[in-house]
């Protein structure tokens, strides 16, 4: 079975946030498939608290991209020991026949790709 194509990101390797979080903040990720299949995508967050990812999970048309917003939540933040958060992006192949969102496809699907992000705040 082939691996599904790369999902393509902007920003490519990091989410900025504003310190000391002190309110609510949103700052976008573009997905890109570049690809000539039909992705499945999940986004998710070690510290599901702190982060909601809006939409969280979809299907990504072929030569086709979705900007998703990414919420941090207000928390105490310490400058001498910032946190070390990421932002774990999966797809995978959809099934041939199907063209909306199906959990199934990461589960009795074919290889599930994954893309960690680094989440990082301006002092």
């Amino acid at each position: 079975m082939a691996l599904p194509t790369d999902i393509v990101t902007v920003p490519a390797e990091e989410v900025w946030f504003n310190a000391p979080c002190l309110s609510e903040q949103v700052t976008a990720l573009k997905l890109s498939n570049p690809g000539n299949r039909l992705l499945g995508y999940k986004v998710v967050s070690k510290v599901e608290n702190r982060y909601v990812v809006l939409p969280s999970q979809g299907a990504l048309q072929p030569k086709k991209d979705i900007t998703i917003n990414i919420i941090c939540h207000p928390f105490p933040f310490r400058s001498e020991s910032p946190p070390v958060d990421t932002l774990i992006i999966e797809w995978v192949d959809a099934f041939e026949s199907e063209t909306d969102f199906n959990e199934d496809w990461f589960v009795m699907g074919g290889i599930v790709r994954k893309k960690v992000l680094s989440v990082k705040f301006n002092p």
